[in-house]
């Protein structure tokens, strides 16, 4: 059985190998951004995903996390105000991050 702190780090490495394939895939060029920028877009959301999913009170939930000029953006439905201000300052805490967009909800998920 894996140890619980392994748990985050396999997660990481699995959407990082999802990345790096996800990239290769594609033979058209990204217009109006570097190779450097996608690929620190890429990891700061990564990071961010794997520390959401790391974070015990966070973990059950699906926030979905994109990250441009290394700027992140939350989305999701969170049921109250204390976990929403939680992820926003687990994104925060990821080095790089220069700002995160909350567009999270509060109320049911779906």
């Amino acid at each position: 059985m894996l140890k619980a702190s392994l748990i985050p780090l396999l997660s990481l490495l699995a959407v990082l190998s999802l990345v790096s394939m996800s990239a290769c895939s594609s033979n058209k060029p990204m217009t109006g951004a570097t190779v450097g920028s996608f690929a620190d877009d890429s990891y700061l959301t990564s990071v961010v995903k794997a520390k959401l999913l790391g974070d015990t009170g966070l973990k059950a939930f699906h926030i979905h996390v994109t990250t441009k000029a290394q700027v992140v953006t939350l989305t999701g439905t969170l049921p109250n105000t204390a976990l929403r201000d939680e992820a926003v300052q687990v994104a925060k805490g990821v080095g790089g991050v220069k700002g995160v967009i909350d567009d999270i909800q509060i109320g049911p998920g779906k």
